[in-house]
């Protein structure tokens, strides 16, 4: 699911709340989030998740087609770790 995707659903479960407005809020929503982990915040949403940076440090990487190594400088990146609750649905859901 995309943020259109989202979008279209919480227009289907809330016909009342005109399109315009929940995709404003869907991208303020999303907007902000983006702005609180790139300035290196932790967010987190009880039983989804926690989103937060993680740093990779410089090293030699291998490109397994050309079998080429290169140096790779350090960067950030994000990191998702599932909440409990989530976890619980996809086992559930998966047997």
């Amino acid at each position: 699911m995309n943020r259109s995707g989202i979008v279209s659903r919480l227009c289907e479960l809330y016909p009342k709340v005109n399109h315009k407005e929940i995709d404003g809020l869907v991208r303020s929503l999303f907007g902000t989030m983006v702005d609180n982990i790139a300035s290196g915040e932790r967010i987190e949403i009880r039983g989804f998740g926690c989103f937060s940076l993680k740093e990779r440090s410089a090293g030699v990487v291998r490109n397994p087609r050309d079998g080429i190594s290169i140096e790779s400088d350090g960067r950030h990146v994000v990191y998702f770790r599932a909440g409990k609750e989530l976890k619980e649905r996809v086992d559930a859901s998966v047997k």
